[in-house]
């Protein structure tokens, strides 16, 4: 069981990191100075339920994954990574769209700022997870 926890820990936190990096760093970036405005944000807001699905999928394999190793304490940690994913997914991106469709641009960017460092907290999260598995 050790050794199917350790597989399943590596896999996704490795999935999970890799893919937050990547979107955070080289998709967004890409997507908004490639594209134009009037076509960048709806392009990244049709992506924002892929990157959840699979941030809820590689953080909910790596918590079974430290289930089997019995490190309950991380595993709690990235089901409550999935948990907080599960809620932007659900609620706070809908609340951001529905802010900036009503014209309240303050609210909106206040809200996408928060959605920013909850995106950052949970990449630290990920990443100290990750670390203190390799060392």
């Amino acid at each position: 069981m050790i050794k199917t926890g350790n597989i399943l820990t590596a896999l996704g936190l490795a999935s999970l990191v890799g893919g937050m990096l990547f979107f955070g760093a080289v998709m967004a970036p890409l997507v908004f100075t490639k594209l134009p405005p009037d076509v960048a944000g709806p392009f990244i807001r049709a992506a924002f339920p892929y990157y959840y699905a699979y941030m809820i999928i590689s953080a909910g394999i790596g918590g079974v994954g430290f289930l089997c190793r019995r490190q309950v304490v991380s595993a709690i940690v990235l089901f409550i990574l999935a948990l907080v994913t599960v809620w932007l997914w659900a609620w706070f991106i809908p609340h951001l769209d529905a802010l900036r469709e009503a014209g309240n641009m303050v609210a909106f960017d206040r809200g996408h700022e928060m959605s920013v460092w909850v995106n950052g907290a949970e990449l630290i999260a990920a990443l100290w997870l990750l670390i203190r598995t390799a060392v």
